[in-house]
């Protein structure tokens, strides 16, 4: 995973970031210790780094300079699992003043649009497999399941775009199972 390309905007000249330092204070309040990141140049993996979660922003990309390790530009990829963990707390800070059922309500109809999303991309592959000579029934039938166990529970509106491409009745399918 390019985690560049996560954090970049959709106008590509700006990137969503959140700080790193080297400075402990304010661990816990509004800063998590990461450790010793040793994807970081020499001169500073041995020390501990820290994340500063309630300072995201964007930044414009050429404010971008790029860490050396001697005159070599050097690749920091950090781990997927501190990546994540960077993004539920900075979520979780941006919803932080909305009062909780608030909060809950927004969070739950992200994860819903993300459900509705997966099964719309599941969807338009069975259009795809469907217009071929053959459809192979089995991937066709596995992805109507995938789309049921996706689809189930949640609340959902499809745009006219939808509709007409026949993505309703493949979700009307899979629910029928």
């Amino acid at each position: 995973m390019n985690f560049t390309d996560s954090g970049r905007n959709n106008d590509k000249a700006t990137f969503i970031v959140m700080p790193l330092t080297s400075a402990p204070n304010g661990v816990g309040v509004n800063k998590i210790k990461l450790g010793a990141m040793n994807s970081l140049p020499s001169s500073l993996k041995t020390n501990d780094t820290y994340a500063v979660y309630n300072q995201v922003r964007t930044v414009n990309a050429d404010r971008f300079i790029a860490l050396k390790e001697g005159s070599a530009v050097k690749e920091c990829p950090m781990e997927k699992h501190i990546f994540h963990k960077l993004l539920f707390l900075g979520l979780r800070e941006m919803v932080y003043s909305i009062p909780q059922e608030e909060r809950i309500e927004i969070l739950k109809s992200v994860y819903e649009a993300e459900l509705i999303s997966k099964a719309k991309d599941m969807a338009y592959q069975i259009v795809k497999l469907r217009k071929e000579e053959i459809p192979d029934k089995k991937q066709i039938d596995e992805f109507l399941i995938q789309i049921n166990e996706t689809i189930k529970g949640v609340t959902y509106s499809l745009d006219k775009q939808l509709v007409k491409d026949g993505i309703d009745a493949i979700f009307y399918e899979a629910k029928n199972l």
